[in-house]
């Protein structure tokens, strides 16, 4: 019953883009709307053991892997036309209920130009074929979409070789121009560390990696940037003046100098986005921010000045960058988000 009624919302619902799982209440979706109920029909406690133990899901011996994760167990499952990435973990404390998070994760790869403002100028950058490019937002900002869309057009554009590294693999890449290899944590890899190690051996051109998460994983990332690979990566802020100090944050005040001269040295550029309802709230509408490493911001970034750097983008409009305050304002004018909306979405609390 779950599984169906998970396969209607992914036909029938095209903006949904999240499903909770509760025993003893409906399946909530997530949509621009917010969240709602598919209908009034609650889960059952065996309903949503059933579902978890089926063999794309958790297995048998989910309980015996969530005990042993901690209280959570995540993957991913491919069902028609979509990829769901899952997240089963406990609630109520020594009750030990059980929620399900699913995020649909659907096929079809929205091409580079139509994600919003300043993709054209990602174009250009993607085509560059070296550097460091991070994507960052917070959780439902549409960051996998948009990586996914730069290897894809990498894919359909340069004969190279594209090596991922994901927890859990989302998007699956066909060969187009180039050759893909997409490695799993846990199946094919270790860490995101070990991962990025091992390709530094593997001669791919261009590396994705899904998220930066500890110091191993940035400092061989920042190698990798340097050594003349094209890297992405995503990771969680509201900016990019709010990355480049989680970046760095993860070394020693003496250990900065030189990262900081590194990452002056190899990034290519930052785009934080959110995603905002649109005025009707029937869809979500991409908002960005664009940071371009010009010679001005590579000054900024070795110098440790990260306090200049929004001057810096207002500067560098022609440059193809933008504040995510100016790209909210924008989409209010053009009617298509409202005042409301966008106050909650910027972290410029002058909006």
């Amino acid at each position: 019953m779950i599984l169906s009624k998970l396969l209607n919302i992914i036909h029938e619902r095209p903006t949904v883009s999240d499903i909770h799982i509760c025993a003893g209440e409906p399946l909530y979706m997530r949509s621009p709307s917010g969240y709602d109920a598919y209908d009034t029909e609650p889960v059952s406690h065996e309903e949503l053991e059933e579902f978890i133990a089926s063999n794309a899901i958790g297995g048998q011996n989910w309980r015996t892997e969530l005990m042993a994760q901690g209280g959570k167990l995540d993957g991913a499952v491919d069902l028609t036309n979509s990829r769901v990435r899952y997240s089963i973990y406990e609630t109520n404390g020594i009750s030990h209920h059980i929620n399900v998070v699913m995020r649909i994760i659907r096929n079809t790869i929205i091409p580079l130009e139509h994600l919003g403002a300043g993709q054209h100028m990602l174009k250009e950058l993607v085509m560059r074929g070296k550097g460091l490019v991070i994507i960052t937002g917070p959780t439902g900002s549409g960051k996998t979409t948009t990586l996914s869309s730069i290897i894809d057009r990498i894919n359909s554009e340069r004969s190279c070789h594209i090596m991922t590294i994901e927890d859990p693999i989302e998007h699956v890449h066909q060969k187009k121009t180039a050759l893909i290899s997409q490695r799993e944590i846990g199946t094919n890899v270790d860490s995101f560390a070990s991962g990025l190690e091992g390709a530094m051996r593997q001669r791919p051109d261009v590396i994705a990696v899904g998220e930066l998460l500890d110091r191993d994983t940035v400092e061989t990332l920042f190698r990798a940037a340097d050594s003349g690979h094209m890297v992405l990566a995503t990771t969680h802020g509201r900016s990019a003046r709010d990355v480049i100090n989680r970046l760095l944050g993860f070394f020693s005040t003496d250990e900065r100098i030189q990262r900081r001269q590194v990452l002056a040295s190899c990034l290519s550029c930052i785009i934080s986005q959110v995603l905002v309802p649109s005025i009707t709230r029937e869809e979500w509408v991409l908002a960005s921010e664009i940071l371009v490493n010009s010679a001005g911001v590579r000054s900024i970034i070795a110098s440790g000045n990260l306090a200049q750097l929004p001057a810096a983008m207002q500067q560098g409009r022609a440059e193809g960058m933008n504040l995510l305050s100016a790209d909210l304002a924008r989409l209010v004018r053009e009617n298509r988000i409202s005042q409301q909306q966008a106050r909650m979405a910027a972290y410029d609390e002058s909006l």
